[in-house]
């Protein structure tokens, strides 16, 4: 059985071992050591990587109780050197030891146990067995106050195994469900936390450096809540404040200034959407007036929209013919499609929504909509006549 270093010290990053066996993993070959301090893949956290005898350890599995090193090259026979990649265990320390102080944070200050953790490439997530609506930002500032004052006080952190008597002793957030090594955090009389876990953690709170809650959302009847911690939170800061600026700079205002300014381009959206559905309407009158000239019966008619806007201004159109008790069935193309409406007033008459539905099969595409409404598009520009003078057939009775 490989002696998982990595669980006395989570600062050994460089050891020696003895190759005692290769198998093979996912097509490479998978070293297997009398001891290692390289972590396998558990407890949701990532594997470590790094280089053993040389040869680039690609991935760490656990499988069977066997510690597999999946390599990138065939390692010769014998001892070799092994060394951990740093930045790597470092950031996984800092996430998952931030995931204990922030789950015991929720505990004592939302009553929400953590039911399980993923630490990811970018961000961290941990689920929450309360729903989402008690979880409001000022409970999730009040989780993240909580966590940083651990972190800040620079607590001792214990991570060892416990025989049956001093388990019985420790405030466990969870019973252990393999093992009995606990992660332990603050002094003899005063222990902030402790849980059962198999990952690698630090000596002291300060090295997690700060915790960060990003979001929360619903996670089915619970909540997820996302966050990172230690050199991502700098990270994290550095690029906010970058996409901060760069939205900024179009708007020509700081990036203090930014929200005031979004709230202002998006009230004259609305103000120049307005207007343009006003002139809009407009235009499909001055349409609808010139159409209900032609003689009575169906209006069938390709028609040349604003753009963008083909099915709204088609729609308006047709809506307007049918005020005037015309049906119309009406096409347009806009951006490689043909548009189809088919209008008609109220009351007894052809079911639209079906004969649009196979009108814009026809155009290889879909429609629907009501026995007095219809709408629908198809890329086959060039059916469009075609299909407009069939409907207008098909209403007429005709072949």
């Amino acid at each position: 059985m490989t002696a998982r270093l990595y669980l006395d010290d989570p600062d050994l990053l460089q050891f020696d071992a003895q190759l005692l066996a290769v198998r093979s993993l996912a097509g490479r070959p998978a070293a297997i050591l009398d001891r290692t301090a390289f972590y396998p893949e558990g407890g949701g956290q990532p594997a470590d990587r790094g280089r053993l005898g040389g040869v680039e350890v690609l991935d760490v599995q656990e499988v069977d109780g066997e510690i597999l090193h999946l390599l990138g090259a065939e390692l010769g026979p014998g001892r070799v050197q092994g060394e951990v990649d740093a930045d790597r265990r470092r950031d996984h320390v800092q996430q998952h030891h931030g995931q204990h102080l922030l789950s015991a944070a929720f505990e004592s200050t939302a009553r929400a146990r953590t039911v399980s953790f993923h630490l990811g490439d970018e961000t961290c997530t941990i689920d929450l067995d309360v729903a989402a609506d008690r979880l409001g930002p000022d409970a999730l500032r009040a989780a993240e106050a909580r966590a940083n004052d651990l972190v800040f006080r620079d607590l001792p952190v214990v991570a060892r195994e416990y025989a049956a008597a001093e388990l019985a002793t420790l405030p466990l957030r969870k019973e252990p469900a393999k093992g009995s090594r606990v992660v332990v955090v603050g002094e003899p009389g005063e222990i902030v936390d402790a849980s059962p876990c198999g990952g690698t953690h630090p000596r002291r709170t300060g090295t997690v450096g700060a915790v960060a809650v990003l979001r929360a959302t619903k996670w089915g009847s619970g909540t997820r809540v996302e966050f990172v911690c230690g050199e991502r939170v700098v990270r994290g800061l550095v690029e906010a404040t970058r996409r901060l600026a760069d939205a900024a700079a179009p708007l020509r205002c700081a990036p203090a200034e930014l929200p005031a300014a979004v709230a202002r381009l998006a009230e004259e959206a609305t103000a120049r959407r307005k207007e343009l559905e006003r002139l809009l309407v407009a235009l499909a009158g001055v349409e609808a007036e010139r159409l209900a000239a032609t003689p009575a019966g169906p209006i069938r008619a390709v028609l040349t929209s604003p753009a963008p806007g083909a099915p709204a201004f088609l729609k308006a159109v047709g809506l307007a013919l049918a005020a005037q008790g015309r049906l119309a069935l009406l096409g347009a193309v806009e951006d490689g499609r043909a548009h189809l409406a088919f209008v008609r007033p109220k009351g007894a008459g052809p079911h639209l929504g079906e004969l649009v539905r196979g009108a814009a099969a026809s155009l290889g595409g879909k429609g629907g909509g009501s026995p007095d409404a219809a709408q629908g598009s198809g890329p086959e520009v060039a059916k469009l006549e075609a299909v407009l003078e069939g409907s207008a057939r098909a209403i007429s009775g005709g072949a």
